[in-house]
C-alpha cells in the first residue's frame, strides 16, 4: 500500500479538460465517412494554378462526371496550388469530407514522394480512394526549337536550362546520373503558362516533367509547328507516337537500375489520376468509381476530349490502387537505388 498527498481538485479538472481536448482534436483530425449527399455540389480540385494542360483535363472531367453521379450534382472546378501538388494531396487525405463531395486530380509526381522523397509526408498514396485515370502518361523533356540542345546527345556538351516548378527535379537528377547530362532548372514559375513563356522568350531552353498527352492538348499549335521537340521520354518503352525519342529505360544498364526505374516511373502509370479521400463507405467508393468509368464511355465526354486532342487510354481505379501497393512493396535494394537516382547531389 502506498501513501501520498491527495491530488488537488484543480489538477483533476486540468487533466479532465486535457483529455477532452485530446479526444476532440482526434475527432477533428479524422473526418467521418458518410453517405453521398444527393443534390449537394461537388468540388473538383487541381494542385496547380489555372491554365496549362493539367487544368484543362481537370475541367474536362469536372464538366462531365456530374451527369453520372447520383442527382447529377453541379461539379465546381477549383485550384489549390502549393508544394508541387503535395498541399492538395495532404488536404484530400486529412481534411476533405469523406462523403464524395471533394474529389481531386492528384499530381502524378507526388505518387512516389512518400516512398522516395519524404516518408513523413502527411498522406498515404496507397490509402487514397483512386477513381481512375483517363489515360496513363509519357513524361518528356522538351526543348525550344531555337535552343542549343536538340537531342539527348547534346546534353553531354551543352547545358540545358529548364523552366520548372520543382516537380521536374527527380528527372533532371536521373538524366545527370544515367546519361551524364548537363542540365539544371530555374524554379519559381507559378504555372505552365509562365514556364511556356520563359521558353518563348529564351529565358529557358525547355521543360521537363511535361507529358506528351498534356502537350498535345494544351500546346497543339507548338507541336504542329515543331516549336517544341521531345528529346527523352520517361517511360518503360517508347510511345508509338514518339518512336524516334529514346526512353529513359534504355539508359539503365543493370537489373537493379531497371527495378529502380520501375518504381520511379510509377507516376506514368497513374497519368492524370483522380482520387477521393481515404476510408470512404464502400458504397460511396463504388458510386464514384462507377461514375468515373461511365463518364469515360460517355459520347459527350469523348467528343470534348477529341476536340481537345486528348487521347484517352483509361486506367481503372482498382488498377491504380494495385500499382501503388506493388510499388510500395518493392525490395529494399530497389527502393534504395531509386532514392539514390533522384537524390540531390
Amino acid at each position: 500500500m502506498t501513501s501520498g498527498r491527495p491530488i488537488p481538485r484543480w489538477a483533476l479538472r486540468i487533466a479532465g479538460l486535457s483529455a477532452c481536448v485530446a479526444v476532440a482534436a482526434a475527432a477533428l483530425a479524422q473526418p467521418v465517412a458518410a453517405p453521398f449527399p444527393v443534390g449537394k455540389p461537388v468540388s473538383m480540385y487541381l494542385g496547380f494554378e489555372p491554365g496549362g494542360g493539367n487544368d484543362q483535363i481537370m475541367r474536362l472531367i469536372a464538366r462531365n462526371i456530374g451527369r453520372h453521379l447520383p442527382g447529377s450534382p453541379n461539379v465546381i472546378p477549383r485550384n489549390m496550388p502549393g508544394a508541387g501538388g503535395r498541399r492538395l494531396a495532404g488536404h484530400l487525405y486529412n481534411s476533405a469530407p469523406r462523403d464524395g463531395t471533394e474529389l481531386a486530380m492528384i499530381s502524378r509526381g507526388v505518387t512516389t514522394d512518400p516512398l522516395l522523397v519524404d516518408p513523413m509526408l502527411n498522406f498515404s498514396v496507397q490509402d487514397l480512394t483512386w477513381l481512375g485515370a483517363p489515360t496513363s502518361t509519357t513524361d518528356t523533356c522538351v526543348v525550344w526549337h531555337a535552343a542549343k540542345v536538340q537531342s539527348i546527345a547534346d546534353l553531354k556538351t551543352n547545358e540545358m536550362v529548364v523552366a520548372g516548378s520543382g516537380n521536374e527535379a527527380a528527372q533532371l537528377r536521373i538524366l545527370r546520373q544515367l546519361v551524364g547530362a548537363r542540365i539544371r532548372s530555374v524554379v519559381g514559375y507559378p504555372g505552365a503558362p509562365a514556364m511556356n513563356l520563359a521558353m518563348e522568350r529564351g529565358e529557358a531552353d525547355g521543360r521537363c516533367s511535361l507529358s506528351w498527352e498534356s502537350m498535345k492538348a494544351s500546346m497543339a499549335d507548338w507541336v504542329a509547328a515543331r516549336k517544341i521537340k521531345p528529346i527523352v521520354q520517361f517511360a518503360m518503352e517508347r510511345h508509338p507516337e514518339l518512336k524516334d525519342v529514346p526512353a529513359i529505360m534504355e539508359f539503365a544498364t543493370t537489373e537493379l537500375d531497371r527495378a529502380a526505374l520501375r518504381i520511379i516511373l510509377l507516376p506514368t502509370v497513374f497519368g492524370f489520376p483522380f482520387a477521393a479521400p481515404p476510408q470512404l463507405l464502400p458504397e460511396v467508393r463504388t458510386t464514384l468509381r462507377t461514375a468515373f468509368e461511365r463518364m469515360l464511355e460517355d459520347p459527350q465526354f469523348n467528343e470534348e476530349a477529341r476536340k481537345m486532342k486528348f487521347d484517352t487510354r483509361p486506367v481503372a481505379g482498382a488498377d491504380l490502387e494495385r500499382a501503388a501497393r506493388a510499388a510500395y512493396a518493392s525490395s529494399a535494394e530497389a527502393i534504395a537505388r531509386a532514392r539514390a537516382l533522384i537524390a540531390p547531389n
